[in-house]
């Protein structure tokens, strides 16, 4: 499963205030992400997130969740989509967003190293 693990203190509910939505466009794709919710307890956020690849759709939720060493940012476990490039760089750029607001976080496990370079 795609995931970026962002080692470090920070707040789950301070990630949900800053968070922009992305939108990338290319001659290839359009991958973008849409509403976003924070959960009661303010451990996750999920994201409803769109990859649109050579005119396939793949809809999904992205989720953001709170670890022990920090934060996971990956696919929601409820969502069966399939592990597109344009799926895995929206959770790269997810993580992008998120190192650069909080450079207090260092990139941790990933298998998505090629998406976030």
């Amino acid at each position: 499963m795609p995931h970026v693990v962002l080692n470090g203190d920070v707040n789950i509910n301070d990630i949900f205030n800053t968070f922009k939505p992305v939108f990338i466009r290319t001659e290839q794709s359009i991958l973008k992400t849409g509403t976003y919710y924070i959960s009661h307890d303010k451990s996750a956020i999920l994201i409803e997130a769109l990859a649109i690849e050579t005119g396939v759709k793949k809809s999904f939720l992205a989720m953001i969740s709170h670890r022990d060493d920090g934060i996971v940012v990956r696919i929601f476990p409820g969502s069966e989509v399939e592990k597109t490039a344009g799926v895995k760089s929206i959770l790269a750029e997810i993580a992008k967003q998120i190192k650069a607001a909080f450079p207090n976080l260092s990139i941790g496990e990933t298998n998505l190293s090629e998406y976030l370079a």
